[in-house]
């Protein structure tokens, strides 16, 4: 794990696996009224047209798609036809249409439909919407993503609001390519959610990571991802918030052990080198305790002192060991020089190896001391690693107190946010 590590992919497949809810897939145009061909009242068919256009419905109903096209087709043949009689016969083979996802028949019947209709208002406004919804998913279903889109936000422009549709106009926008767009309508849907105090959705707030990305918009992924940890904070989800910490450019050196300690937290090494480099961090920077601790951590997971580097861990392990042991046996003495320092930073460093070996009490003291006396490079640096070792001694109260106060350059307020989402309780 180290700054120049590429991040782990939010994959764009979110999109086509839960692409429309069960009956946004189905979704076909209102039939048309049966009832039109054969009231008395209002606008009236002929004969030669309401046969046909009648068997042509009971076959739609049967799935009969190409008899019904042939009784559309007898219909169509009638002369002189008045607009009323074009506009059912449109209705009719809209549904014939979708049934078959043909889209582009249905784009140019829809088109139709709400052209004879504009002067026969014979669809009330509201009652469009269902068109509109059935040409927009026939593209859909048929990959036309660009038409799609475009006609759901006709729908969502003349008023339509059903969840099931709004999510499939955000996914057409994103799978036509037109990234912008599509982000735009996570970000609307997202600050609903969040203004109506509910947690956003997962599948949002992934797809606007990945779009953003792929935008090279480095500021807007990174907010996504920090959603989806605080709402919904999986491994994976903090695997990638971490890395995207890794890759800053202006991570400060000295801040990249207390990254790995987020990322052991968290639980998110899944590599042998995660271990490794955690390893070298620690024990360059003093800290056998934690060094040997995170071996042993490797090791339980199976990724240190097996295959082919089994006997180089294994001689690791005993230098780390012998390390520890010596710290150990200098501990009083250790103390006692830091204490007598005017800075406050070597004693900071003792009781922060305290905690590593699991010496909490002694540790948390020592530190606590450390701070009093003053620590006059990166007081705030210093700050964070004391509610660090609160929480690796289990007292996240206590933690959550210091980092409500801590803030810095170079990576430390991302830190100091990503461990007070850390501890958070459900």
């Amino acid at each position: 794990m180290n700054a120049s590590r590429t991040i782990h992919p939010l994959l764009l497949s979110v999109l086509a696996a839960g692409a429309l809810l069960a009956h946004t897939a189905q979704a076909q145009t209102a039939p048309a009224p049966a009832a039109a061909a054969s009231a008395p009242a209002g606008p009236t068919i002929r004969p030669e047209l309401r046969t046909p256009l009648l068997d042509a419905q009971s076959l739609i109903a049967e799935k009969k798609y190409g008899l019904a096209k042939e009784k559309i087709q007898a219909a169509n043949a009638v002369p002189n036809k008045t607009d009323y009689e074009s506009y059912i016969t449109a209705r009719v083979a809209l549904s014939v249409a979708n049934g078959e996802d043909d889209a582009q028949s249905a784009d140019k019947l829809v088109e139709q439909i709400l052209q004879l209709n504009a002067s026969g208002a014979w669809l009330k406004p509201e009652e469009t919407l269902p068109l509109m919804q059935a040409v927009g998913i026939t593209h859909y279903r048929t990959k036309g993503y660009a038409q799609s889109a475009s006609w759901l936000d006709r729908y969502v422009k003349a008023g339509g609001s059903d969840p099931a549709f709004i999510d499939a106009r955000i996914r057409s926008h994103l799978l036509s390519g037109n990234l912008q767009r599509g982000s735009e309508l996570l970000n609307e849907e997202i600050a609903a959610s969040e203004k109506a105090k509910t947690a956003p959705s997962q599948p949002y707030l992934e797809m606007l990571a990945q779009a953003r990305n792929n935008l090279k918009d480095a500021a807007g992924s990174t907010r996504a991802l920090e959603l989806l940890v605080q709402y919904y904070p999986s491994k994976d989800h903090w695997r990638a918030v971490i890395n995207r910490l890794w890759a800053r450019s202006d991570l400060a050196t000295r801040l990249q052990l207390d990254v790995f300690r987020l990322a052991f937290y968290t639980g998110t090494p899944e590599e042998t080198t995660d271990y490794s480099e955690y390893i070298d961090f620690a024990q360059k920077s003093g800290f056998s305790g934690e060094a040997l601790r995170a071996f042993d951590q490797g090791a339980a997971a199976g990724l240190l002192g097996t295959g082919a580097n089994a006997e180089a861990h294994k001689k690791l392990r005993a230098k780390l060991a012998l390390e520890n042991e010596q710290d150990r046996k200098t501990v009083a003495a250790d103390i006692a020089n830091a204490l007598k320092k005017p800075d406050g930073s070597a004693a900071l460093n003792v009781g922060l190896n305290l905690v590593g070996m699991q010496q909490f009490d002694k540790g948390l003291e020592l530190m606590e001391k450390a701070l009093a006396k003053g620590i006059a490079k990166r007081p705030e640096e210093a700050r964070l690693r004391l509610a660090v070792a609160y929480i690796q001694a289990g007292q996240t109260d206590k933690a959550s107190q210091i980092l409500a106060n801590v803030s810095g350059p170079e990576g430390l307020t991302e830190l100091v946010r990503y461990w007070t989402w850390a501890i958070r309780k459900p």
